[in-house]
């Protein structure tokens, strides 16, 4: 019976959360100006980092970020060793929103989480906070946790500087495969043309994700050196490597690739057919090209 109390006690100061935050905190709180009722509701959410109940802490790491007051940088950091991974999810995209320099140290320790969803979180955190976080992000490229170098690799395609591209050609040749895909996807973001003969070579990766990706961040970039090889890669023994490069093809828009994309319209793989028909209508649309000479 005493258990049960408890459980409806705390199930009544959850619902009652939204109203508290959305009200004046406390009935002192009314009658206050907007900044004292801000400044009670940011102290408030702060020591409700440290409630008992998760679900509590979760919620106001979750109203931190929204308000996105730099009181609260130390108390999220603190919350990023929170024993319950929801919270330190939550603490880590908070800090993302907030976007103060400060996080940028402890959020690359979470790249080490044991939780795979925090990680992404406070890879997409990093990628929030931008510019203050690139240096750490590329020393973390060279972690000897694969993981960790795969979230950075992600982080900096999110950031899009180009302080990044030659790390992350580097790490084409990671020995992980996982590392290597991240890298190529963070280059087709960048779209800097220094990455498209080291994602060219990475057409001919041993792993099929590593090539898919690789032609599809050449696509992205739109160099016309890529053209021949992606041509070549429409005959990869990957389904997916095809459809890719057909995609790509398609947003190159080089007359080249019309012959062969009419052959993959033979492909054995319905989603290869489409992207070739599709990367033949961009081709068609694209100005200045002759239309008889194409087709």
């Amino acid at each position: 019976m005493l258990h049960s109390k408890f459980a409806a006690l705390n199930l009544v100061k959850t619902a009652m959360i939204p109203f508290l935050i959305l009200s004046c905190i406390s009935f002192a709180g009314c009658g206050k100006t907007d900044k004292e009722v801000d400044t009670d509701k940011v102290g408030t959410l702060i020591q409700w980092l440290k409630d008992e109940d998760r679900s509590i802490r979760q919620m106001a790491a979750e109203e931190l970020g929204e308000i996105k007051d730099t009181r609260a940088v130390k108390p999220l950091i603190a919350a990023l060793k929170d024993n319950d991974r929801s919270v330190r999810s939550s603490a880590a995209e908070a800090l993302g929103r907030i976007k103060d320099a400060r996080a940028v140290r402890p959020l690359i320790a979470e790249l080490k989480d044991v939780n795979s969803s925090v990680q992404h979180d406070a890879a997409g955190a990093l990628g929030e906070i931008g510019a203050p976080a690139v240096e750490p992000l590329i020393a973390a490229l060279k972690d000897n946790n694969s993981s960790v170098r795969q979230r950075a690799a992600v982080a900096l395609g999110e950031i899009k500087d180009a302080r990044a591209v030659e790390p992350l050609i580097a790490e084409l040749k990671d020995v992980n495969s996982g590392a290597r895909d991240d890298a190529a996807r963070a280059l087709g973001k960048i779209k800097d043309a220094r990455a498209v003969e080291p994602l060219i070579a990475e057409l001919n990766d041993v792993n099929g994700a590593v090539r898919r990706d690789a032609a599809v961040a050449l696509g992205e970039i739109k160099d016309a050196r890529a053209v021949e090889p992606l041509i070549v890669a429409l005959n990869d023994n990957n389904s997916t490597v095809r459809w890719s490069a057909a995609w790509a093809l398609g947003e190159i828009k080089d007359v080249r690739a019309v012959g062969p994309l009419i052959d993959a319209l033979e492909d054995d793989d319905n989603g290869v057919r489409r992207e070739a028909i599709q990367a033949m209508e961009k081709i068609e649309e694209t100005e200045g090209t002759d239309k008889n000479q194409r087709w």
